[in-house]
């Protein structure tokens, strides 16, 4: 399919833009971005139990769930997007992703240990002022802050990202 080319190709063009990125401190940040590749429902209930705590502490969350072809889920209570979303030409046929793509986050949070074409689109074309990410080899053009995590937990993940964002604070 063409679409899957086209948006390889806009992903390269994206990452040649220049544009002001940067943290801000964790107590003034105020917009979240969550991107994530659904993989079991424990994972995913997971994320919607950070997202409380998080909405707790004041912050707002917007998420968005990419769902693998092998997963063929067609319903999902939450923001949703899978590869037949990509048209032909390369752009997504949905408007939650476009306007997950142009929301101006504090922070977009990617919580997969691998990109793949699609995620990494969407980082790479984000207005986020800063994309956290796992570190991984060769991708760190796309991320802003990368967290090392070793550990296979999920639970351990999203707790050690918690930890490192609230770290963040602002020099003076």
């Amino acid at each position: 399919m063409i679409g899957k080319y086209l948006v390889k190709l806009k992903t390269r063009f994206a990452l040649r833009k220049k544009s002001e990125r940067g943290s801000k401190a964790y107590q003034d940040a105020k917009r979240f971005g969550i991107l994530y590749t659904y993989s079991t429902e424990k994972n995913h209930k997971l994320v919607y139990e950070w997202i409380e705590e998080l909405t707790q502490e004041g912050k707002s969350v917007q998420v968005i769930t990419f769902i693998p072809k092998t997963k063929k889920k067609d319903n999902f209570d939450y923001p949703f997007f899978s590869e037949r979303h990509l048209k032909s030409n390369g752009k997504w046929s949905l408007e939650i992703v476009e306007d997950f793509k142009e929301a101006p986050f504090d922070y977009l949070l990617s919580l997969d240990k691998g990109l793949d074409k699609y995620t990494m689109n969407i980082l790479a074309t984000s207005k986020a002022k800063c994309r956290v990410g796992l570190y991984a080899e060769g991708v760190s053009q796309y991320f802003e802050m990368m967290i090392n995590h070793e550990k296979g937990d999920f639970r351990a993940l999203l707790s050690e990202v918690h930890h490192y964002l609230k770290e963040l604070r602002n020099e003076q």
